[in-house]
């Protein structure tokens, strides 16, 4: 039997125990897990906490994570509350607290989780995955495309990359094209369809077929100036072969002409013309030749103000200005002048318009097949070639107009010159002024102004206008 006083001690021993067991820590939470598709991509990694953790809380967030990785939840939650209070904006904390949320079936919460790491730290593959891994085996392509496409260009070495990217991308880029043709298909003119070929563009954006159908669905949609950058895309692209790439320059040309943009649309098919590879390819050749017959006139109107200006214009100049104002008359083949090929025209601006001004009989070639392009117009020739389109136009007019003109005195030109019928005409009908009274100067230079107002003067005659000379 104890002492009174070993009694009494004992019950306060055993009051203490009691109490101490009453005040002891609480057993964690039991939180089960689910199964989670894909962790085991997540297992082997440890998250990066930041730099603002103590040594203490970097370990406590590491434990935090050894135990979720375990399937220890409830302990992992007690680990990581402390760390909720003093860094909550912690993308390590975040991270684990997301893989926390995700292995609990919690998936919207660690979906946001994930997403405020990754705002913290946007580099945070520990969070990218954990993002992947939150939509893994779902059914919605287009969210684990996006996903995984931001992981990769955080890891683009990341094992779950490899597996599953190529093939995910295949797939969303067949169905991106898909609805972006069937947009199509439904309205060509419908301004969406941009934006569908835009989205399937983002999957594979290297792909030059897929770039010249998305530029010519744009274009005929309405939407040009972006069927013309994805036109100036495709000769960019490594894998673009030279048909596409000249496809797609010509293409571009035609977009700027038929924006009015005249001269810029030349620019490029001058350029397209020098590729030494369009010539073996004949449909984009003849496509090239169309354009080119449609900026004719662009090419003249850029070079009109310097036509204008030139103190001495040039056979070429001259070809060019008839040409482009009065065009061809419309003869039977066998009327038109004997052509023989011009050896030196293909290096001039205006070759096809000289083309069209010796098919017409306006100008002629001299002897030995050269047309001499930059040599300069006397007034003798000016008026003889102005004569030669009168009498292309309407015979009748012109010898009417010899007739009218044969008793004018030239004195410069005495009878027997054989441009004098040509310079009576072009000074009877208000064409070419005399530079004194009764001479014409038939050795003298023609400027451009002269001849271009000589020209359009009988481009109003021919449209029964009155010349009005300037």
């Amino acid at each position: 039997m104890l002492p009174k006083h070993g009694a009494a001690a004992l019950c306060i021993l055993a009051g203490l125990a009691i109490v101490g067991a009453a005040c002891g820590p609480r057993p964690a939470p039991v939180i089960p897990t689910v199964p989670l598709d894909g962790f085991h991509h997540a297992a082997p990694r440890r998250p990066t906490a930041g730099a603002g953790l103590t040594e203490a809380a970097r370990a406590a967030l590491h434990e935090g994570w050894r135990l979720v990785v375990e399937g220890r939840l409830g302990e992992a939650d007690r680990a990581l509350a402390p760390l909720r209070e003093t860094a909550p904006g912690d993308s390590g904390v975040l991270g684990v607290d997301g893989f926390l949320a995700l292995r609990a079936g919690r998936r919207e919460d660690a979906d946001s989780l994930f997403g405020r790491a990754l705002e913290a730290v946007p580099g945070d593959g520990f969070a990218a995955l954990g993002q992947v891994l939150v939509v893994l085996g779902e059914e919605d392509p287009e969210s684990m495309f996006r996903r995984l496409r931001r992981l990769a260009g955080i890891e683009p070495d990341a094992v779950i990359v490899a597996e599953r990217l190529p093939a995910l991308t295949l797939e969303v880029a067949e169905r991106r094209l898909r609805r972006a043709r069937e947009t199509a298909a439904r309205d060509r003119g419908d301004p969406t369809v941009a934006d569908a070929y835009r989205a399937a563009l983002e999957v594979i954006p290297d792909s030059a077929d897929l770039l010249l159908e998305a530029a010519e669905a744009a274009s005929a949609g309405g939407s040009v100036l972006i069927a013309r950058e994805w036109f100036d895309s495709v000769p960019a692209l490594a894998s673009a072969s030279e048909r596409q790439a000249l496809t797609a320059r010509i293409a571009g040309a035609e977009l700027l002409a038929d924006a009015g943009l005249l001269s810029e649309s030349l620019v490029r098919l001058d350029r397209v013309l020098a590729e030494p590879g369009l010539r073996k390819l004949a449909d984009l050749t003849d496509r090239a030749s169309a354009l080119e017959r449609r900026l004719e006139i662009a090419r003249v109107a850029e070079r009109y103000d310097r036509i204008r200006e030139a103190e001495r214009v040039t056979r070429e100049q001259l070809a060019a200005i008839l040409s482009a104002e009065l065009g061809a008359p419309e003869a039977p083949e066998p009327e038109r002048p004997d052509l023989r090929i011009a050896i030196d025209i293909e290096r001039s601006w205006a070759a096809n318009l000289i083309r069209t001004a010796l098919g017409a009989g306006y100008l002629r070639l001299f002897p030995d097949h050269t047309f001499k392009p930059r040599a300069f117009v006397s007034r003798a020739e000016l008026a003889a070639a102005l004569g030669a389109a009168l009498g292309a136009f309407d015979p009748e007019a012109l010898h009417r107009a010899q007739r009218d003109a044969a008793d004018r005195q030239l004195t410069d030109m005495p009878e027997g010159h054989r441009n004098r019928s040509a310079a009576q005409v072009a000074v009877q009908l208000g064409l070419l002024r005399l530079p004194s009274k009764d001479t014409f100067g038939p050795r003298g230079f023609a400027s451009g102004a002269e001849a271009v107002r000589a020209v359009q003067a009988l481009r109003r005659l021919l449209a029964n206008q009155e010349p009005e000379l300037r």
